[in-house]
């Protein structure tokens, strides 16, 4: 056996000893996750919003809103005796994500999971809520754009992320200890937020592999042999498994599908496939599916307009039509200037993903072409 093959039997023994936890602590099963809610924005502010709520159905009154507020430094409480919390909150400067109305005291969470800002959104809800406190709430807990501030720094007052998100969630668990179902939605839902932002057992798995590796030279010189060849694998799995399989939905769906096939380009950032009609053609968007980062990071999939510039689509988003209402009445958040709007399929296109590409029955094609069925029927405006 070569020591390259030594090594992947090694590293495959730590992967299905890890996968054998998942499958013993039920881990896999999770039904924000088969539902597809990861990274629909909208469902994530209903579910915070619905914890927050002292009238939420989890009866615990305002336990949870108040470790909230510890958590964000808000120590009086009494300010927000009684609160409303309210999602898709529609004022005149724009839809607010979530709003805690108290009886002294506003709370305005801007939630920002994969959809851009909006032009000058956080400017908007300052002068309607003067005195409020803003939060913009990301993933990593990132400063919004300047498109969405006007380049004024005081249009929010708190920077938070999903990462501090789950430290609340803990908490809000922990006080759950004696209703169990309540415990272990929540629980689910710490898990989903977990993949989210990379917290998963997965780190606990890669430092395994890291001690697997560097017990011998022959280990080491193996992992840098593999290594050195991985895009290549990644070019290989992608351009000759999942490029055609792409290409036979496009034309099982009667679709135009674009995409650039130099072999160099798949591993860039924004390598996209592009699948339109007559129909999509005449309302000048198509079915969109783009790789954010270089080598296959960050997959989203949408709505996307067509345009040769930016002036071109920003005309195109803010044109009133009725797609784009309906767009927003199904809760979908567009993202201007190119995208009506757009959702997260996969963080990254690596290890059990670029496996699936060559297995018989991908799962992965499977929800590409329930993506591209969901867009087209979005699509049809009557």
């Amino acid at each position: 056996m070569s020591d390259v093959d030594n090594l992947l039997k090694q590293v495959n023994l730590i992967a299905e000893k890890y996968e054998a936890v998942a499958k013993a602590t039920g881990e896999n099963f999770n039904i924000f996750q088969i539902l597809d809610l990861e990274c629909a924005e909208v469902k994530h502010s209903k579910i915070i919003a619905e914890l927050l709520n002292p009238n939420g159905s989890h009866n615990k009154g305002n336990a949870f809103l108040e470790l909230f507020l510890n958590s964000i430094g808000i120590t009086e409480h009494q300010k927000f005796e009684n609160a409303i919390v309210e999602t898709e909150k529609i004022t005149k400067d724009g839809r607010v994500d979530i709003a805690i109305i108290g009886n002294q005291a506003t709370i305005i969470i801007e939630n920002k999971i994969y959809a851009g800002d909006q032009e000058k959104q956080l400017a908007r809800y300052r002068q309607s809520f003067h005195n409020a406190k803003i939060i913009y709430l990301t993933l990593d807990g990132h400063e919004p754009s300047d498109y969405s501030t006007n380049g004024d720094r005081n249009t929010y007052d708190i920077l938070l992320s999903y990462e501090s998100i789950i430290v609340w969630l803990e908490q809000c668990r922990e006080k759950s200890a004696d209703f169990p179902y309540l415990r272990e939605i929540i629980a689910q839902y710490i898990n989903v937020l977990k993949l989210l932002t990379g917290q998963t057992r997965r780190k606990e798995m890669s430092k395994e592999i890291v001690e697997a590796v560097v017990k011998s030279p022959e280990n080491v010189i193996a992992a840098f042999e593999i290594a050195a060849n991985s895009d290549e694998i990644k070019k290989k799995i992608v351009l000759e498994g999942f490029c055609p399989a792409m290409e036979k939905l496009a034309e099982n769906h009667g679709l135009t599908l674009k995409y650039n096939k130099e072999p160099e380009k798949c591993l860039e950032p924004n390598w996209n496939f592009s699948l339109s009609n007559e129909t999509l053609q005449k309302d000048n968007i198509c079915i969109s599916f783009q790789f954010e980062g270089k080598n296959f990071d960050n997959l989203i999939y949408g709505l996307a307009i067509s345009a040769k510039d930016e002036t071109e689509a920003k005309g195109i988003f803010n044109a009133e039509n009725l797609l784009r209402k309906r767009i927003i009445d199904i809760g979908k958040n567009p993202s201007p200037p190119w995208w009506l709007f757009y959702g997260k399929l996969c963080e990254h296109w690596w290890r059990e993903e670029l496996a699936d590409l060559v297995s018989k029955d991908s799962k992965i094609m499977k929800k590409m072409e329930e993506k591209i069925t969901e867009l087209l029927e979005i699509s049809k405006v009557k």
